[in-house]
């Protein structure tokens, strides 16, 4: 769900695309909107071997945004992380928010802790824990 303040679960997507460098090169601005993110990942999902039916049940199991972060985070992973393929991590994503099990305020947590302390938003603040 998107907030007032044009974020996404407290993610701006300035700091989406710090933390995820492989949707970089997809998106058209270096000031992208939600809809660019979207796009962006649409695009991204081939490098990452999903199939243009799994980013559709993405998007409609967590909505087009969520989705989006999702994709976002499994192209920040090493390829060492997954068992199988970034597809297949990514299908069980998919399966856990289908069941209510995926929580990906946490995974975005771990994703700003593995990028490093002290790490500020686009407002010069330093970001803390809720």
């Amino acid at each position: 769900m998107r907030t007032d303040s044009g974020t996404v679960m407290k993610l701006s997507t300035a700091e989406l695309a710090h933390l995820a460098p492989r949707l970089r090169p997809y998106l058209r601005s270096s000031d992208p909107t939600w809809p660019d993110i979207v796009d962006a990942a649409d695009w991204l999902r081939h490098d990452l071997g999903v199939s243009k039916s799994l980013w559709g049940e993405a998007c409609l199991a967590m909505g087009r945004e969520k989705a989006a972060v999702a994709l976002a985070i499994v192209s920040a992973k090493p390829a060492e992380h997954f068992r199988t393929t970034p597809g297949g991590y990514f299908h069980g994503m998919v399966a856990k928010a289908k069941t209510g099990e995926l929580h990906l305020n946490r995974t975005i947590w771990g994703l700003r802790d593995a990028v490093g302390p002290g790490r500020r938003d686009r407002q010069g603040r330093e970001g803390d824990r809720p």
